[in-house]
């Protein structure tokens, strides 16, 4: 499969209602064997390896709930993110539950969508492009569509106001995933593994496409290099969270050359970047996991 930061239309899938892929088309898969170290200790960020571990004990809602998980969770995301990053607005819009046994059996949130499963055959991704990231920016300013989440709590009520559109777009914005395990035992089995960000060039990435029925998104796959460095938090506790950001704005390898404006940038006039655009990530099969340990039950939200 030929590489690309922008689409060729050959590779991707069909994705319906409920959150649920189709067969892919164009992929060429290969099991690669990586190392993965264990980042526990080790000073990541979200700027600079594009994800961090954040501690996070708090009074949980039902994670099986569509509800309790957009009505008070989302603002428990929001608050951790604002927290996090400084940002001056923070917006949750989607989430995905995963359970690989609860999607065998076709479960699904109630009042909600099914049931994922932890993304280990998916393949290495990241959840948006080049194209796709400042398209989906420009889709939460406009009515929410039949995908969208929070369509059956707010109708069709864009989350960004139109009139501010080109403002925000104009200055550093940034999409992050709050990922948690939402089980009371730590997580043993598919544990999900992030690539620092300063190990990935944009040459090893390829352009998937989703096909929803009213839109066509975009991720990243990407191809095995040597030099690309793999970590996971073992045994991750129900209030403990990854921070992963999947694109950054000012991300050194893909701004624009629109952000080199004096009032954007350091004092000097440099523009203002960071390392980390976003992190590669894949849930896992760990050689380590014992035989009996539970099915990973997890959950992403998307802000």
């Amino acid at each position: 499969v030929p590489t690309s930061i922008r689409t060729s239309g050959r590779v991707g899938t069909q994705r319906d209602a409920l959150g649920s892929d189709g067969e892919f088309f164009g992929t060429d898969p290969v099991p690669v064997e990586v190392e993965i170290s264990d980042g526990r200790g080790m000073a990541l960020t979200a700027d600079e390896n594009g994800f961090e571990l954040l501690s996070d004990p708090l009074e949980h809602v039902d994670y099986y709930d569509n509800l309790e998980v957009v009505g008070r969770y989302y603002g428990q995301c929001e608050d951790l993110v604002r927290r996090a990053t400084g940002a001056s607005a923070v917006v949750a819009f989607d989430h995905n539950l995963r359970a690989k046994q609860k999607k065998d059996a076709g479960e699904h949130l109630r009042g909600g969508n099914a049931v994922q499963e932890p993304l280990i055959q998916y393949g290495v991704h990241n959840d948006y492009t080049l194209t796709s990231a400042p398209a989906r920016i420009e889709l939460l300013s406009q009515p929410l569509r039949l995908n969208d989440t929070l369509r059956q709590v707010r109708g069709s009520e864009p989350l960004i106001d139109p009139s501010r559109l080109d403002e925000l777009l104009g200055g550093r914005w940034a999409f992050f995933n709050v990922w948690r395990n939402v089980s009371q035992v730590p997580v043993e089995r598919f544990p999900l593994a992030m690539c620092d960000a300063a190990t990935v060039s944009p040459s090893e990435l390829v352009v998937f496409e989703i096909r929803y029925a009213d839109r066509v998104g975009e991720n990243y796959f990407a191809r095995h290099s040597a030099a690309h460095r793999w970590h996971y938090f073992p045994r991750m506790t129900k209030d403990e969270v990854v921070l992963l950001k999947v694109w950054d704005s000012r991300g050194r390898d893909f701004v624009e050359p629109r952000v080199e404006l004096a009032s954007l940038g350091s004092p000097d006039g440099a523009p203002s970047t960071v390392n980390a655009t976003f992190a590669l990530h894949s849930g896992f099969v760990d050689p380590a996991t014992p035989p009996e340990a539970p099915d990973r039950e997890s959950i992403e939200v998307r802000l």
